[in-house]
């Protein structure tokens, strides 16, 4: 994810998209007691809502078509 302080790695690009999806929750779930007032991350309320209101199987789509 360019420009996005998230990364993750796999053996296969399905184990790299899991453990993104992973990071991407915990950020979620952390971002409002500890990021949304930090000037770098509030304008991540959007991705935040799409992770929190996204099942994991969307999340995967999305994520293995770019983020478009």
């Amino acid at each position: 994810m360019d420009g996005w302080p998230f990364a993750a790695e796999g053996r296969t690009v399905g184990e790299a998209v899991a453990e993104l999806i992973d990071s991407l929750r915990e950020y979620a779930d952390e971002w409002d007691s500890h990021y949304r007032h930090a000037a770098n991350h509030a304008e991540n309320w959007v991705l935040v809502q799409l992770v929190k209101f996204s099942t994991d199987d969307q999340l995967n789509e999305w994520l293995e078509l770019g983020g478009e």
